[in-house]
């Protein structure tokens, strides 16, 4: 913020800008008609080292006038108190401090102009040196400095009071050239207009710069005169605004028993700064132990992680490793009764396998006894046909060689049939009561 307001400062007071800005506005002025006239148009448009005369003057009167407006928002000033009333008690470097508070509630414009700044370097020599006894030899040297200072704010006007009458030599010899180039004896009254015509850029530029130079000179010498009598009345007005708040000592034998009392006052200070010194020593050794303790302490406490950090390390170690064993053995152990498991499961099922085929055989069994039962039902049937056929023609003989011919031959099936297989009988009772 500081640097932009200092930046708007610069900007707002450089004479470039203003006297630019009024050359453009003379000459629009002049090429739009409303500043016309043979002086106008000879003086200041007719070559362009006019131009260049123009616009330098210009500038330089920007430099002076912005002088001028700062000057006189100064002379307000110094009519005002600006450190308040006056109060010596205290020392002189608590009072300083305070007075410069009291300078710093002016705006950031007016920190720059001569009487604050003269108050504010004067309270702060003060305040450096604890002490006001060169005070009246600073404030002369602050007044020096600001009458060197006033001269060399006026460089710039004093470089272009020196450049413009240059320019006009410059088109001095430029307008010579011209009328020198034009010049031909041969056809003398035919080139004498050029001539003539060149000669008069010759003396009406060195007449112009002559003329705005001069009014410059004089415009600097009044600005500066002015500037210089403010000057006068700021060094009275710190002069008045300084006297008498800061306690001085003076010759004789109050002066000595004042230089004995600041002198006592000085060697009090000076111990108390010793004995700041002395518990700024012991904080800083206090606190240096207490850093290194604590330091010690960390390190402490660093070594002590890292041992129980080995230590539960290798512990997890040993348990992963006792874990990976225990898995281990169980996973055989699940492997060994797996396999016999798995074994079991191939007996049963070979077992079952076994006990599906002899029931298959069986089931055949079964089937070929009922087949030879269902024969042995029609061998009955047969027979007790033929029985019935021969006790109805009283054939006997021939009736009972056919039965013992269908019970060999029954026999001979049943011969056929496995061992295991239920045997089957013929009844001969039923058969010889169904024969009846």
């Amino acid at each position: 913020m500081i640097e932009l307001s200092r930046i708007q400062r610069s900007v707002t007071r450089s004479p470039f800008l203003w006297g630019g800005l009024a050359s453009a506005v003379f000459y629009w002025l002049v090429h739009t008609g409303f500043l016309s006239g043979q002086f106008v148009e000879r003086y200041f448009v007719s070559h362009p080292v006019e131009y260049a005369a123009t616009i330098m003057f210009f500038m330089g009167l920007a430099a002076l006038g912005v002088k001028i407006v700062d000057m006189l928002a100064q002379y307000p000033q110094l009519s005002q108190p600006l450190l308040g009333p006056v109060s010596a008690s205290g020392r002189a470097s608590d009072n300083a401090r305070a007075l410069l508070k009291r300078l710093q509630v002016l705006s950031a414009a007016r920190q720059h102009d001569y009487l604050p700044r003269r108050l504010r370097d004067a309270l702060d020599h003060v305040r450096r040196h604890n002490s006001a006894e060169s005070l009246d030899d600073h404030l002369k040297y602050l007044a020096d400095v600001d009458a060197a200072r006033l001269h060399s704010s006026y460089a710039l006007v004093r470089v272009i009071i020196w450049a413009i009458p240059i320019l006009g030599f410059l088109g001095t010899v430029i307008g010579i050239t011209l009328a020198i180039a034009n010049l031909a004896p041969e056809a003398l009254e035919n080139s004498l207009p050029a001539v003539t015509a060149g000669l008069g850029v010759a003396f009406d530029t060195t007449a112009l710069a002559l003329g705005l130079s001069i009014i410059l000179m004089f415009a600097q010498s009044l600005t500066a005169w002015a500037e210089g009598a403010l000057l006068e009345q700021v060094d009275a007005r710190a002069a008045d605004e300084m006297e008498g708040r800061f306690v001085q000592i003076s010759a004789g034998p109050g002066g000595q028993l004042e230089a004995v009392r600041r002198m006592a006052e000085s060697v009090v200070q000076m111990s108390e700064k010793l004995v700041q010194r002395q518990a700024e020593l012991w904080r800083v050794s206090i606190e240096d132990a207490a850093s290194r303790w604590n330091h010690m302490a960390d390190t402490a406490g660093e070594r002590l992680q890292i041992a129980m950090a080995g230590a539960l390390n290798e512990s997890l170690h040993t348990h992963a490793e006792r874990l990976v064993g225990g898995e281990q053995l169980i996973a055989d152990s699940n492997r060994r009764h797996w396999n016999q498991f798995q074994q079991a499961q191939v007996q049963n099922t070979q077992a079952m396998a076994a006990l599906q085929a002899d029931m298959a055989r069986q089931a055949d069994v079964l089937m070929k006894a009922v087949q030879a039962s269902g024969e042995i039902a029609g061998l009955e049937n047969s027979l007790n046909r033929n029985l019935a056929a021969l006790s109805g023609a009283k054939n006997f003989e021939q009736t009972v060689m056919s039965l013992a011919a269908a019970i060999h031959l029954l026999n001979a099936r049943l011969e056929e049939l496995p061992r295991s297989g239920a045997a089957v009988t013929l009844d001969p009772g039923k058969s010889t009561g169904q024969a009846a």
